[in-house]
């Protein structure tokens, strides 16, 4: 399995691995309810230099991207981040991406498993002077997540980070520490406050050390995962993939409707019309996980994408894909072999308090 330039640290930590998608990755240092709430009570420190980040250039960088991309890149402003999706031909999703905007050129971070795809697919696509690189290889990327994260990162920071709205970038000057390569912005997959932080391979271990050196609590994919769902946030393979589509995913705010991108066509067929839906509900009893089924009656009409304990709620929480047409008053699932009663509830479970 590939290993990140973070792994002795990991391995000096005591922490417990796991694989994901390819990498052996930290699952956990204590416990994972007790990272959870490290980063909803304090602030956490995750490695996640396992996803993957390109560099589009070229004076046609923004035209490839209203195509390869279901957003409005046009008039995107500088030093600023937007959740966006590249989809394939029959309009299912690819991946989910941030794209960052720098001066000229525009910075994509997919998902880990769809590295090699992604890029290869923006390859595939690219038009005329437009540069596609990946510099996956050459940087790391952490994230330093929870309430108290500003005021951590401030104190090892040059740039002023304090003042960053949410979903800005910026180029980063860490004090007593030289990189070729370092930018951070307000961004994460947590529902918390909190920044990602892009820096050469060369720096990432000096940093890491430097954070934990102010107390920042050390977290692995475990409490990632719960935190992201308890923020309705989608992870891929669960509740967007290449069978799923922005619309029955629940995306379709993000849609920019007026550019052509790829998948639009098939979207534009099932656009007043989708065949499934997604929504989020609370057990009643038990803990539905993913792939349970979920029943009206006799008749299946989904299953959970998505399932956990909620550590900040204290009770099961879930997504799931179901019919569009499915009467959600009705629905229960199969824990077990045993169908047990989930109230459909509104997006978000957790939403910070400002």
């Amino acid at each position: 399995m590939k290993k990140t330039h973070l792994y002795d640290e990991h391995k000096s930590l005591n922490a417990k691995f796991t694989e994901f998608n390819g990498w052996e990755m930290p699952v956990q240092y204590t416990s994972v309810i007790d990272e959870h709430i490290a980063v909803r009570t304090n602030v956490g420190l995750f490695d996640t230099a396992h996803m993957g980040t390109f560099i589009i250039a070229g004076q046609n960088a923004e035209k490839f991207l209203n195509i390869v991309t279901l957003g409005n890149m046009s008039e995107f402003p500088d030093k600023k981040a937007r959740y966006s999706m590249i989809l394939n031909e029959n309009g299912g999703i690819k991946d989910d991406i941030i794209v960052y905007r720098f001066g000229n050129e525009y910075m994509i971070v997919g998902n880990a498993g769809n590295l090699e795809k992604d890029f290869n697919w923006l390859v595939d696509h690219k038009t005329d002077k437009v540069e596609v690189k990946n510099i996956s290889s050459d940087i790391c990327l952490i994230a330093v997540q929870g309430a108290k994260a500003a005021g951590v990162l401030q104190k090892l920071s040059e740039t002023d980070i304090t003042n960053m709205k949410c979903y800005t970038a910026s180029e980063l000057k860490l004090k007593n520490m030289k990189a070729n390569f370092c930018r951070i912005s307000r961004t994460g997959y947590t529902g918390e406050d909190g920044f990602e932080i892009f820096i050469s391979k060369e720096q990432i271990v000096q940093l890491w050390e430097k954070l934990i050196s102010f107390s920042v609590k050390p977290c692995g994919l475990g409490c990632r995962d719960t935190l992201r769902l308890e923020a309705c946030m989608p992870l891929h393979g669960h509740e967007i993939d290449e069978n799923i589509n922005p619309i029955e995913a629940g995306f379709q705010k993000i849609i920019n409707w007026e550019n052509d991108f790829i998948g639009k066509t098939r979207l534009l067929d099932i656009k007043d019309n989708p065949r499934r839906k997604s929504i989020v509900f609370e057990c009643m009893s038990g803990i539905a996980r993913n792939s349970n089924e979920i029943f009206v009656g006799s008749k299946k009409v989904g299953y959970v994408t998505s399932g956990s304990f909620s550590p900040t709620l204290k009770k099961a929480i879930g997504i799931a894909l179901v019919d569009a047409d499915a009467k959600l008053d009705e629905l229960e699932v199969a824990i077990h072999n045993q169908r047990r009663k989930i109230n459909v509830v509104p997006k978000p479970f957790y939403k910070r308090s400002k």
